[in-house]
């Protein structure tokens, strides 16, 4: 997207970067979103709504690829910002209940150690998808200088976005971003990602 932003919408690098910049203050408003109204909600509801979101974001990129918002005259500049910025903002929805719960069920001394695991894990899982992102577009024969393919390739990554959205059914129905779904009376304890007996 960034060569397709540069190549054939010809934005200026000051552009993109205001973007970003943009972006990054809407990581810290989801921040505080999250923190003042969605901290009591089901986790469930909160990683449905950050996936239906990212999915809109990624619509955004298929009417760009696509051009079909000229028809409606919006600017390409105004599809790249909404999209920066909103995606950066939903992103944080998904993170911040997984730190929380993972702060909750740590036992103490080893904070440290648990954080630098969640992020291990963050990263390698970003690593992962950069890879197949690259064969993607590699299969599709999406280049810096080709991009015929490219609204395919973002299709994928639609149907990728969703496709956790089957597995929400997975996590307790009553976990919220303040409870980690631990009961004294009961023998497992939910970590977000399994339940452990």
């Amino acid at each position: 997207m960034f060569y397709y932003q540069t190549e054939v919408l010809h934005l200026e690098a000051s552009f993109l970067g205001t973007a970003s910049v943009i972006g990054w203050f809407n990581l810290m408003l989801g921040t505080y979103i999250y923190n003042r109204y969605l901290k009591h909600k089901k986790l469930r509801n909160i990683l449905m709504f950050a996936h239906v979101g990212l999915a809109i974001i990624t619509v955004l990129d298929i009417l760009l690829v696509s051009r079909l918002h000229i028809q409606h005259g919006i600017a390409d500049k105004y599809m790249v910002l909404w999209g920066s910025a909103l995606a950066d903002a939903i992103n944080q929805f998904k993170m911040m209940p997984f730190l929380i719960l993972s702060g909750q069920l740590c036992p103490p001394g080893i904070e440290g150690t648990l954080f630098a695991l969640f992020m291990s894990i963050n990263n390698l899982s970003s690593t992962l998808g950069s890879f197949l992102g690259a064969a993607l577009t590699s299969a599709l024969n999406i280049s810096s200088v080709q991009f015929d393919n490219l609204a395919l390739g973002l299709a994928v990554q639609l149907m990728g976005t969703l496709l956790p959205i089957g597995f929400l059914f997975l996590i307790p129905r009553d976990v919220t971003g303040l409870t980690s779904g631990y009961r004294p009376d009961h023998h497992f304890f939910w970590t977000g990602l399994v339940c452990i007996p």
